[in-house]
């Protein structure tokens, strides 16, 4: 058994180190986009930037652990973890607001007002800390499922929002729905059955707990996707690539007919051939 858990250890170790030498320029790159963004006056994605820096410093602090097994690198890589998910929450709050009371929205809405609920957000693991690891994280599933129930209801009523602003904002939603839900909530069901004193040295409560720990991992990249529904040329990008597509499908099925074409004529070649050794068979025979 001991064996078994090193070997599984040291496949951590390597799984880690490569999902993060792919995530931190990933992250980092998203990060210098977003702030372009605020520069731009264009959107003010403060709670999508603190999403993803403490992402980056989940993997920063995941990374040091897997070298130096600091446990101050543990504490802060699960202090950020938290945060991340209160982030995510308050990004499915911001997108319902947006919705359903858009004049309060547009009111009370800006750069400050986003930047203060952010270093808030940054004390929520003190101010839960009397509570376990699992129960704080379960808190915001409820606020983003509620949000997202509610932003597809209140989009219907909704006059004033194009359709690629209901997209968007649909999108966004349904990818922190979907992050939640299949990257984090498995973690943290069997993190809660852990505690509880089940008995976690099974060898398959051992791998179905570390395999659910490589899809939080995995958790950063999607992240960065949001940044996609937050560009304003989102639809133009969307639309280039269905023209893309269909110039794809266009010329595959373009090539298609004229090798189908060819083939026809190969064919009709070759039966003229076949047929005139016939014809002067005849001939011959009919001379004789």
């Amino acid at each position: 058994m001991r064996e078994f858990l090193w070997k599984l250890d040291s496949t951590d170790s390597f799984i880690i180190r490569i999902i993060s030498s792919i995530e931190i320029p990933v992250m980092i790159l998203t990060l210098f986009a977003l702030c372009a963004l605020i520069k731009s006056n264009r959107s003010t994605p403060v709670f999508v930037i603190h999403l993803i820096l403490s992402d980056l410093i989940q993997i920063i602090c995941r990374l040091t652990f897997t070298f130096t097994r600091s446990w101050d690198a543990y504490i802060a890589y699960w202090y950020s973890l938290i945060v991340g998910v209160y982030f995510m929450a308050c990004v499915a709050f911001e997108r319902f607001l947006l919705v359903s009371h858009p004049i309060w929205y547009r009111s009370h809405h800006s750069l400050k007002v986003c930047c203060v609920v952010s270093v808030i957000i940054w004390f929520v693991p003190l101010i839960f800390a009397v509570i376990s690891f699992t129960d704080s994280c379960l808190i915001p599933y409820p606020i983003i499922i509620l949000c997202f129930v509610g932003t597809c209801r209140g989009l219907s009523r909704a006059i004033s929002l194009t359709s690629l602003k209901r997209k968007k904002i649909l999108g966004s939603l349904f990818l922190v729905l979907l992050t939640y839900t299949f990257l984090i909530l498995p973690f943290i069901i069997l993190t809660f059955i852990y505690t509880s004193g089940y008995d976690s040295y099974s060898p398959l409560f051992y791998i179905s707990w570390r395999y659910s720990e490589y899809l939080v991992f995995l958790n950063p990249l999607a992240d960065c996707v949001l940044y996609m529904f937050l560009r304003p040329d989102v639809g133009g990008l969307m639309k280039s690539v269905h023209c893309c597509c269909r110039t794809d499908t266009h010329q595959s099925s373009t090539h298609s007919r004229d090798e189908h074409s060819r083939d026809s004529s190969a064919a009709f070649v070759c039966c003229v051939s076949m047929q005139k050794p016939a014809s002067h068979s005849q001939t011959d025979c009919s001379s004789v």
